[in-house]
């Protein structure tokens, strides 16, 4: 049974040349207009292609139907900043993975669009842990994909990789119980921590700096899952998700979350996560 809940992001919105202040057109740029409000939304060049919020949402619903996964989702979307970005979440009750005994995570589509450039319309396949609310982020490429304003929307693609990243999610509990076998100490997390989610780019490359306010919430975050789950990799990977979902108290929570995403899935790729396998001995 399909449960629908949003906030409008069906508005009406279109594409208006762009004028200088004395009214003279500028060539091969575009806005975005939102007509209702008469907001600009996003400034491009001429190669831009417009993808309205209301055909990703379709196109992404559309493909969850023509996959004949299941019939039973919720659906869920925000718009934010007078509609310029778009989140959405189809969350699927009866697709559950159960890596621990009664620790569940239910299988998870989330989508994005915006109309000032700054989110590519996008899905990911990945998981929610239902005991925290945790979203399980995945590196995979798999189960993520991502699409210029210059083609359109494809039902097809979408269901496709909504196929793959099911399967994938229904296989990750093995990958989850190895990560519950592989031991962890401080000094690896903290270096871990260091060396992608709290590392500062500088301009001077030679020089590495950490974010250690960054460092000592993750370390918190990590203190709290490790007197929970054991001092293992599963319970690191669960500091990093509680991190990224957890971000209502922010100015933009759902610009974080996804920018906390982005570097959840970047830290998931370095070598020192990927180097955390087997069953290690602290």
């Amino acid at each position: 049974m399909l449960d629908f809940q949003t906030n409008n992001y069906n508005f009406p919105v279109e594409e208006q040349p762009v004028y200088t202040k004395d009214m003279k057109l500028i060539p091969d740029h575009k806005c975005i207009v939102r007509t209702d409000t008469g907001a600009t939304l996003g400034m491009h060049g001429s190669r831009y292609k417009m993808i309205p919020h209301d055909d990703v949402v379709n196109s992404i619903i559309d493909g969850v139907k023509a996959s004949n996964l299941t019939s039973d989702y919720t659906v869920s979307v925000d718009v934010m900043e007078d509609g310029r970005k778009l989140r959405g979440e189809i969350i699927f009750p009866d697709l559950v993975q159960e890596p621990a005994v009664d620790d569940y995570v239910q299988f998870r589509v989330s989508f994005f669009n915006s109309y000032d450039g700054a989110w590519p319309f996008s899905q990911k396949a990945n998981g929610m842990r239902l005991f925290c609310l945790n979203g399980c982020t995945t590196a995979d490429a798999i189960a993520n994909s991502r699409f210029k304003h210059t083609a359109s929307v494809n039902v097809e693609g979408s269901a496709s990789k909504i196929i793959g990243g099911a399967e994938h999610f229904m296989g990750r509990s093995k990958e989850w119980q190895s990560w519950m076998q592989t031991r962890l100490n401080d000094d690896q997390v903290e270096q871990f921590f260091r060396s992608t989610i709290c590392k500062v780019v500088t301009k001077q490359k030679q020089v590495e700096k950490t974010n250690e306010k960054q460092l000592e919430n993750l370390i918190s975050g990590w203190q709290n899952e490790r007197s929970a789950l054991g001092a293992n990799k599963w319970a690191l990977y669960n500091c990093l998700t509680h991190w990224a979902t957890h971000t209502n108290d922010l100015r933009s929570p759902q610009v974080a979350k996804y920018n906390r995403e982005a570097a959840i899935s970047s830290a998931m790729n370095h070598n020192l996560f990927k180097s955390m396998t087997g069953f290690n001995v602290i």
